[in-house]
């Protein structure tokens, strides 16, 4: 009987889809990161308030908070704009989006794997690791359903990779890619650079392996489409292209050479261990497979390894290490081309058991959050759920007195917003972070003089608690009153665990506080 339901071709793609909807329904997880109101908040306020900006970015962005949104490409918005107008603008909303946007990724990805004829061992052992993306709150989710789509197009459009296709829709499934590829730019600038050069390897190695032609016209539009956008933005809407600009020179993704750290290099390995494996071993299992250099695993395969390396290794020494979260949604893909070849490169030969062993540990670990969020995340959820939580964020901002400022996470955001007498600030960005200054937050604070600070566990530990111990250290400036209503605690909250297992637990905490001088003593 085991055997038989292994051997159904996406049986782990199902299974993997009904624990987010089981955790969703029964937990309200993955609770939005505390970057996801950056970019849902003009969607947001918009729906609400007849006006696309966001707010809560006022103290760093006064372009895209105070006149039109712009800090990052627009087609994200408008899909969540369709569904939040009929959805509504809550948090539950916003994170059923982004589900149903994971199974629309997970259709494409299992559309690949037939195109290719991957067998149903190793398409099975490649949608385990799905577990490894756990985290659903900004437009990358909409932008790898759309890289992965022009993916899918660009292999029907190859005869090195799809026999089965029609030959006369061979053109148009190449223009297809095109457009796909061009719209998930729109999406994610990184994210689309990403899928661009996975797929103009997949049309170099057919051209070099399989004797095809190049579609030249179609690889110069992919890459002049964009350009000519930017330049459409850049000098026919001059505002846009400032308030891009201003986010840009925020948080800029190239960050100069530099050497990683021990803690960027340990999240390359939690998050794609299989990429770097597969690249250690692609000889190896080639080898043993006696695949020849045609076959349309391994051209995938080397497209897949080769786009993911240069993504990881711009993302240790020049880029934001951020970044390596991008090859995470191919590393299925990865897997299922490396196990097809391990098989003989037609699925005759049983997958070797050291290589079935080798995916099950890789997806233990790449499943680290996922277990601790099903666990430890349905405990926090037992002690404060979504909507015990909202209430008490409602009870504490009813408190305070009308049209004050309140430093708020993003999870709670989505509720905050709907307030008209409170100036709501994002608690990442109560001023433009500083490099040089280490107490930047604090003097922040200061400045602002907000009323409350209404922070998930996350963003309390991770930035805000050092700020509220040194604002006690001067009662002079301040009282302080800090309720966190948690009592199971979260990940977050323990040092040791808080980079693995984070976003887990809606419990608030609540910090009023009464200043008493205008100015902070050093």
């Amino acid at each position: 009987m085991i055997k038989r339901v292994a051997g159904i071709s996406g049986i782990t793609f199902a299974l993997v889809l009904v624990w987010k909807v089981a955790l969703l329904v029964f937990t309200a997880q993955p609770i939005p990161a505390n970057d996801s109101f950056f970019y849902d908040g003009a969607v947001v306020n918009e729906l609400l308030h007849d006006n696309y900006v966001n707010p809560s970015l006022v103290n760093v962005l006064p372009i895209s908070a105070n006149e039109v949104y712009c800090a990052y490409p627009p087609l994200y918005h408008l899909a969540l704009f369709g569904w939040m107008k009929v959805s509504g603008t809550s948090a539950l909303s916003q994170m059923w989006f982004h589900v149903l946007l994971f199974g629309m990724f997970e259709l494409v990805l299992l559309g690949i794997f037939r195109r290719l004829k991957i067998p149903a061992a190793c398409v099975n052992l490649a949608g385990l690791f799905l577990f490894s993306i756990t985290f659903h709150d900004r437009p990358d989710s909409l932008a790898h359903v759309l890289g992965m789509a022009a993916v899918y197009a660009a292999i029907c459009s190859r005869r090195s990779l799809d026999e089965s296709a029609v030959e006369s829709n061979r053109a148009r499934w190449t223009w297809i890619a095109v457009g796909l590829n061009v719209l998930t730019l729109c999406t994610s600038l990184q994210i689309g650079g990403f899928y661009l050069v996975l797929i103009c390897l997949l049309h170099g190695l057919c051209r070099a392996r399989g004797g095809e032609a190049l579609p030249k016209l179609a690889i110069i539009a992919t890459w002049l489409i964009p350009v000519g956008l930017v330049c459409a933005v850049m000098f026919g809407t001059p505002l846009l292209w400032a308030g891009f600009k201003e986010h840009a020179q925020l948080t800029p993704t190239f960050l100069g050479l530099h050497v990683p750290s021990g803690s960027d290099i340990l999240k390359v390995i939690r998050t794609v261990p299989a990429i770097l494996l597969a690249a250690v071993c692609i000889r190896w299992v080639k080898g043993q497979g006696g695949v020849k250099l045609s076959n349309p695993f391994l051209l995938v395969l080397v497209a897949g390894i080769a786009s993911s390396l240069a993504v990881l290794a711009g993302a240790m020494t020049l880029l934001t290490a951020n970044l390596v979260a991008i090859p995470n949604y191919a590393q299925p893909l990865v897997v299922g081309s490396f196990l097809a070849i391990a098989t003989g490169g037609n699925g005759e030969k049983k997958l070797p058991r050291p290589a079935v062993a080798c995916s099950l540990a890789l997806t233990l670990l790449v499943s680290v959050r996922a277990i601790g969020m099903t666990t430890w995340g349905a405990l926090c959820s037992r002690d404060v759920g979504y909507a015990s939580a909202l209430s008490e964020v409602n009870k504490s901002l009813d408190a305070i007195l009308p049209h004050s400022k309140a430093v708020v996470s993003s999870a709670f955001l989505y509720e905050v917003a709907q307030r008209e007498n409170l100036h709501w600030i994002h608690s990442d960005w109560p001023s433009p972070p500083s490099s040089t200054n280490p107490d930047w937050v604090r003097d922040a604070l200061v400045k602002m003089k907000p009323a409350a600070l209404v922070l998930t566990q996350f963003d309390y530990y991770r930035r805000y608690e050092p700020v509220i111990i040194a604002l006690r250290n001067q009662p002079a400036i301040a009282a302080v009153t800090v309720r966190n209503f948690a009592k199971t605690p979260a990940p977050d909250s323990i040092p040791s665990v808080q980079k693995v297992v984070q976003h887990i637990s809606w419990a608030p905490v609540v910090v009023e506080l009464s200043w008493k001088q205008p100015a902070l003593t050093k």
